[in-house]
This record gives structure tokens, C-alpha cells and sequence, in this order.
């Protein structure tokens, strides 16, 4: 096992390096010229090339930046010079994950729950509603489809803010500033889901359904209670809800735009497993119909499904920094579409590196995450 990890490891490291190339010279090979939107005298331009590094040959350029994303050094932004450009990406970094990383697990469990109730319903309008409307939001243009929330739930319905990220009327005087809120808030969600978790180890040690659901219905009260009066005590609960109401919009814009494809593909998994002898097996013995979808059916074919969520990861990303900026949630989106127009090239290689480290973590996670799953696999990697 541990040589099968090493050699999808140093695969990985290839496939970076195969990949920052290329994204070198693509990014590169557009007629990108900061200097030219400076407006002053042909010396300073001189001077700006010289000092930004832009009148060197390509390959030193190459080698240079290559060389500082290795020591994790990603240059200083031209538009914020010598701002350096992790220090950019760190303090918009909060404000995207705390719309992607809730994005991504709400539509990853509502795709599973609707998968499976699908693929158990067959032939009958709750499968054909639910089919519908996830294909025509998954294939939905993203920002036309947050123009649209953002008209009818803001503009006419108004339940929620229209735009922007927190209401400058709440946050006059306000302790502490957005970025450590978001921090914070990321941090308290991230503790919340590791006590779920425990917990749940501990509700599968149940034998008793019905001593499972009280033991669930348990646990989230007490996580429940544990943060809001964390965040009671901390005087910062006002602020919290008013970053969550503005939050709510583009929230289920992202949430939308994703969950259809999981769906599906839990769906079609399940109708594959559902012609399994060991299902078969499962209704000869009696086994009531809800455990031999949610513990044979549903546990087997959710391998696929985590497989397209690890896949989808980054793009979902990439999705929620358009939905960025269309609802002014000025995070890692704003910064992305400011450095595109005023060709800020450090600030977009640093952005498009950081998604494709993530897709290469991902891919060796999952790979690792194979042989763990299937014992099929593990065997022959061990022999």
C-alpha cells in the first residue's frame, strides 16, 4: 500500500510540473502586456518592465516563476505591487470557501437523497418532476441563472439582501472585520462537522433503528446548541446572521447549478445495483425495503457518485467564482475577473495553480481512496 501511495505521489508531482508548464506558456502566448496600460512616459514603461521582470527572455521568466512555486512563492501582483499574491489569496480565501465547501456538501447530499428516491420510484411523476428540474438546472448558464434568483427572491419577493456581502448598516462599529468572521464562521463549521461525524460512528454501533434516529436527532441538537451559544457568548452572532442572509442567495444559486449531476449519477447506480444477487439475497430473507436501499443498494453504489464529487470539486469552484461575481461577493472571483482585465499574469497563474494543485490532490485521494473501498484492488497493489 505504501508503495502504491509513492508512485501516485510522484505521478502527481509529474503531472504538475506538466501542467504549470503548459499553463505558463498559454497564459503567455495571449498579447498580454501590463506596461501598456500604464499611462506614462515611454521611461517609466521601460522601468516598469525591467522591474516587474517583463523585458527578460521567456524561458528566465519560466524558470523564475517556476523555481518560486516550488519554494510556495507565487511573485507580487502588478496591479498591487509588490502586494505578494498569496497574501491576496489568503484574505479573499475565506469568503470563497465559506460559499464553496457548504455549496459543495449541500448538493452532494441532496443529489444523494434524490438519487436514491429516484431510482426507487420508478416510473412515476415524483422521478420525472425531480428529473427535470435537476437537468435544467445543471445545464443552466450560471450567471443567468443567478440573475434570475437575484431577481425574484431579492428584487420582487424580497426575502433576501439584494447584493454585496454583508450590510454596511450592521457592520458600522463592528468589532472585528469581515475576513475574520468568515474565518471564524469556516472554522465553527469545520468543528461541527467533525462532531457529526464522531457521533455517527457512534450511531452505527446502535442495533436498533429506532435507537439510531433518537441517538441522530441527539446529536444535532447538541451540536446545535453548542454553536449557537459558542457564538452567543462571543457577541458576534448578529454579524454571523448577516453574513448567512446574503449568503443564502448565492448559496443556492451554486447549490442548484450542482447537486443535478450527482443525482444522477447516484440514479444510475442504483439501477445497476439494484439486479445484484446480493439484493436479490436481501428480499429472500424479508429485509424491509428501506434497509435494503439505504445499507445494499445505496452503500454500494455510492462509490461512482464519490468519484464524480472529488472530480467536480474543482469545477464547482470554478462555477462559484462566477456566481462570485455576480452577487458582488468580493472573494477569490473578484480578484480572478480584475486580474483578466487588467492582466495581472502573476495573480491569474497563481489563481489557475491553485485549482489544479487541487484537481491533483483530489485524483490521488481518490485514487487511494479506491483501494481502501474495493478490496479487489487492494490485493493486487499489496502482492
Amino acid at each position: 500500500m505504501a508503495k502504491y501511495i509513492l508512485r501516485r505521489v510522484v505521478r502527481a508531482l509529474v503531472a504538475l510540473l506538466m501542467f504549470q508548464s503548459l499553463l505558463f506558456a498559454l497564459i503567455h502566448a495571449l498579447p498580454y502586456d501590463f506596461s501598456a496600460f500604464v499611462l506614462v512616459s515611454p521611461s517609466w514603461r521601460s522601468f516598469i518592465q525591467r522591474e516587474f521582470g517583463l523585458d527578460r527572455p521567456l524561458w528566465e521568466q519560466y524558470a523564475r516563476w517556476l523555481w518560486g512555486f516550488v519554494r510556495l512563492d507565487l511573485g507580487a501582483s502588478y496591479q498591487h505591487w509588490p502586494t505578494p499574491v498569496s497574501q491576496i489569496l489568503l484574505g479573499r480565501l475565506p469568503r470563497t470557501l465559506i460559499l464553496f465547501l457548504s455549496s459543495a456538501l449541500l448538493a452532494y447530499l441532496l443529489g444523494i437523497w434524490l438519487g436514491k428516491m429516484v431510482a426507487w420510484r420508478r416510473g412515476g411523476l415524483f422521478e420525472a418532476s425531480a428529473t427535470l428540474f435537476a437537468v435544467a438546472a445543471y445545464t443552466s448558464f450560471a450567471p443567468w441563472l443567478g440573475f434570475v434568483a437575484m431577481n425574484v427572491f431579492a428584487w420582487y419577493l424580497g426575502w433576501f439582501p439584494y447584493q454585496r456581502l454583508v450590510d454596511h448598516n450592521v457592520w458600522y462599529n463592528a468589532p472585528v472585520t469581515v475576513d475574520y468572521l468568515l474565518a471564524r464562521m469556516v472554522a465553527t463549521g469545520g468543528i461541527a462537522l467533525g462532531a457529526l461525524f464522531l457521533l455517527e460512528g457512534v450511531a452505527r454501533c446502535l442495533k436498533l433503528r429506532r435507537w439510531r434516529w433518537l441517538w441522530r436527532g441527539g446529536e444535532l441538537l447538541v451540536v446545535g446548541i453548542g454553536v449557537w451559544g459558542w457564538w452567543s457568548r462571543s457577541g458576534l452572532s448578529y454579524l454571523a446572521l448577516d453574513v448567512l442572509d446574503h449568503l443564502a442567495l448565492p448559496l443556492g444559486t451554486v447549490v442548484l447549478l450542482s447537486f443535478g449531476e450527482t443525482m444522477m449519477v447516484m440514479r444510475t447506480a442504483m439501477l445497476e445495483t439494484l439486479h445484484e444477487d446480493y439484493v436479490l439475497m436481501a428480499r429472500a430473507k424479508g429485509l424491509p425495503e428501506q434497509v435494503i436501499r439505504n445499507h445494499h443498494v445505496a452503500r454500494n453504489a455510492i462509490l461512482p457518485v464519490i468519484t464524480r464529487l472529488l472530480l467536480n470539486l474543482p469545477f464547482v469552484l470554478v462555477g462559484s467564482l462566477v456566481i462570485e461575481r455576480v452577487f458582488m461577493w468580493h472573494a477569490m472571483g473578484q480578484i480572478l475577473f480584475d486580474a483578466i482585465e487588467f492582466q495581472d499574469i502573476p495573480v491569474l497563474l497563481g489563481i489557475l495553480s491553485v485549482v489544479g494543485v487541487l484537481v491533483l490532490i483530489l485524483h490521488v485521494v481518490l485514487d487511494i481512496l479506491y483501494v481502501y473501498l474495493d478490496p479487489r484492488l487492494r490485493y493486487p497493489v499489496e502482492g
